[in-house]
């Protein structure tokens, strides 16, 4: 089999839609959507199976998994280790695109099925503070829930670590990482969905047809990942030229918040050291700097 080190990654989404968006293991995907919305499920019906062969060199594609629920429930499974801007806001987006496309012309509301998103992501998506987290529509003092037709899930994998239970889906969440092959062997031992789940993998590791579609997937997301990562870097860049020469005025739109804070906090400091050359009051540069007292002192 050529390198018997290597292995391939769950949370390359190739390999997840693979796995869980194949007809043939919907009994894994069942398994592991009833660890993330808790209930039980009876049955699971993979809605796009299939992987248009372009897209898995297309850095811009989306290999997500759509499935109905029960015959009642809608579901989208994304699978996105690029770190992504207003990733949020790009779930809602897809959601309200799915629950709207359900209702013809003339169709009642009360035919629509719930729709739930869950993304699952490599990165931080959320403040949330559990790497697993759910939204719907609340009242805002009261709390109670408007409608329990929308949720959306965020799967933070990188907040995952060993101060968590290990329930099933820590357990499923560890798999799909894939840090070690170590770690996934172990998550199979412990729940059989997932021992199904790695035979899956398995065969899909020693496939020379797989290993090399496995292998274009990930180039292609290392490239628009580097991409993502230069844009930010220059962003940073001219936001922090801008924030020193104009005290902040703007910046470009991508990737270039931070620069600017950097800039406006770079420009302060200049400007509150000009004025204590000049011998100005330190309670004076701070007001007019933003600075504490405390910061100017030390200058």
């Amino acid at each position: 089999m050529g390198n018997n080190n290597f292995y391939m990654k769950p949370k390359n989404d190739y390999v997840f839609k693979k796995i869980f968006g194949d007809e043939r293991n919907s009994d894994i995907l069942k398994s592991l959507l009833e660890s993330i919305l808790d209930k039980n499920i009876q049955s699971v019906e993979v809605i796009n199976g299939e992987i248009p062969k372009g897209n898995i060199e297309d850095k811009k594609s989306i290999l997500d998994i759509r499935a109905t629920i029960d015959d009642n429930i809608q579901v989208d499974i994304e699978m996105q280790v690029s770190r992504t801007i207003y990733m949020p806001a790009r779930s809602l987006y897809y959601w309200a695109k799915m629950y709207s496309e359900q209702l013809n012309i003339g169709e009642k509301y009360n035919g629509l099925k719930k729709t739930i998103c869950i993304n699952f992501v490599d990165f931080e998506a959320t403040k949330s503070k559990n790497y697993h987290s759910v939204y719907k529509i609340i009242e805002k003092d009261q709390g109670y829930i408007l409608t329990d037709v929308m949720e959306l899930h965020f799967i933070e994998m990188n907040k995952l670590d060993n101060d968590y239970d290990d329930d099933k889906l820590s357990q499923w969440v560890r798999f799909i990482k894939g840090d070690s092959r170590e770690e996934m062997e172990k998550m199979a031992i412990a729940n059989k969905d997932i021992d199904r789940a790695l035979e899956v993998l398995n065969t899909m590791t020693m496939s020379k047809k797989e290993r090399a579609a496995y292998l274009s997937r990930e180039m292609a997301l290392h490239d628009e990942a580097t991409r993502i990562a230069e844009a930010t870097e220059e962003g940073m860049k001219i936001g922090i030229e801008k924030g020193i020469e104009k005290g902040i005025e703007q910046g470009i739109e991508q990737g270039i918040e931070q620069g600017i804070e950097k800039g406006e906090r770079l420009a302060q400091v200049r400007t509150a050291k000009n004025l204590r050359s000049l011998g100005v009051d330190v309670e004076v540069i701070a007001k007019s700097t933003g600075l504490s007292v405390e910061e100017v002192e030390k200058l």
